[in-house]
C-alpha cells in the first residue's frame, strides 16, 4: 500500500516544494541519512528522509561549497519527501528543494508521523483459505481445493468459536505480528460446496464472527497418502514463514472418519500450551532418555 506526501503534510507544515506532494511514499520508516558521507548515488525514492535538528544545525554551518555538495547529495537520492524535525534549515536546502519538487516538511511529532507510515504502509498478501479463531488463537487452515477446510471451520464454528474469513483471507504483518481478516465482500460468509454461501453472523449470531485476529497457527490439510509417514509423536517443530513471521505449522492427513474439526481443535490447545512452556513430547522423550538412561 502507497500513502503520498500530501497525506503526511497534513500532520506537518511544508517548508519547500509543494508541487511534489502527490509523491508516493511505500517505506514504512524513516530514513536518516548520513550528512558526513553523502551517498548522491543512492535511490531513496519512495522514502521519508528524516534530517534531526543537530543534522539541520550541521548542515547550516559548512561552507558554502560542502553545503552545495550535501544539499545535491541528498536530493540525488530522489525521496519521496524530506521531513525537519527541528532547527532553522538552510537556504539552499529549501531552494534546491523547491527546484527539484521533493517536499520539505517540518514537525516535531515524529514518533506519530512513524506510526502512521506503519499503520498504513504495511505488507500484505491474500491467501487462498480460511481463518478460525479458537479459544483466542488465530487458526490458518490451508489445503488444495475441496479438501474439506470450510467444513472444519463451520463444524468449529458449532462447537463456539469464531470465524474470521473464508476463502480469501487478507495477511497483513503488523508490531503484534500477522493480523488475518476477509475480504471486504467476503465478511460472515462461508462457501460449503452443495450447500452454497451462507451467513455465519445471520444464522449463528454476532458471536460467531469476528473482524480480525492474530495468527499464531497454521494447519495445512492434504489428503491421506498412503505409504507417506505422518508424525506420531511431534518432536520436532516446524514452521510456516509468512510476511518474514515464522509460525507454528502442522501438516494434518485428511481421511474417511478423522474429524478435522476436533483434530484441529485440539492443535490450536496444544499450541497454546507450548506458548506456555509445555511440550508433552519433549517431555515424553525426556522421561524415556531417563529410563532408558537409567
Amino acid at each position: 500500500m502507497t500513502i503520498t506526501v500530501k497525506d503526511l503534510a497534513a500532520q506537518a507544515t511544508i517548508l519547500a516544494g509543494r508541487s511534489g506532494l502527490d509523491r508516493e511514499v511505500s517505506v514504512p520508516h524513516l530514513i536518516i541519512p548520513d550528512l558526513t558521507a553523502p551517498t548522491a548515488g543512492k535511490d531513496a525514492s519512495l522514502c521519508v528522509l528524516h534530517l534531526r535538528p543537530s543534522q539541520v544545525a550541521y548542515l547550516s554551518v559548512l561552507p558554502k561549497s560542502e553545503k552545495n555538495k550535501t544539499v545535491k547529495a541528498i536530493l540525488k537520492q530522489r525521496p519521496a519527501c524530506i521531513m525537519i524535525s527541528g532547527g532553522a534549515v538552510c537556504r539552499e536546502l529549501l531552494e534546491s528543494a523547491e527546484a527539484a519538487g521533493i517536499p520539505v516538511i517540518k514537525s516535531r511529532r515524529v514518533p506519530d508521523l512513524h506510526r502512521h507510515l506503519s499503520k498504513k504502509i504495511t505488507s500484505r498478501v491474500s491467501l487462498h483459505g480460511v481463518l478460525v479463531q479458537i479459544f483466542g488463537l488465530g487458526a490458518l487452515i490451508l489445503g488444495e481445493s475441496a479438501v474439506g477446510k470450510s467444513e472444519a471451520a463451520l463444524d468449529l464454528v458449532l462447537r463456539g468459536h469464531k470465524l474470521v474469513a473464508d476463502d480469501m483471507v487478507m495477511l497483513e504483518k503488523s508490531d503484534e505480528g500477522v493480523l488475518g481478516s476477509p475480504t471486504e465482500l467476503g465478511a460472515d460468509l462461508l462457501q460449503i460446496r452443495g450447500l452454497g454461501i451462507i451467513n455465519v453472523r445471520a444464522l449463528y449470531g454476532e458471536s460467531a464472527t469476528v473482524s480480525e485476529c492474530k495468527v499464531g497457527l497454521v494447519v495445512e490439510l492434504e489428503e491421506w497418502q498412503k505409504g507417506h509417514q505422518y508424525s506420531l509423536v511431534g518432536l520436532r517443530e516446524k514452521r510456516y514463514r509468512l510476511l518474514g513471521v515464522n509460525l507454528p505449522y502442522l501438516k494434518l492427513p485428511v481421511k474417511p472418519g478423522r474429524n478435522m474439526a476436533t483434530l484441529i481443535e485440539v492443535a490450536a490447545r496444544n499450541q497454546m500450551l507450548k506458548s506456555r512452556g509445555i511440550f508433552t513430547a519433549r517431555d515424553l522423550n525426556k522421561k524415556l532418555k531417563k529410563r532408558l538412561a537409567g
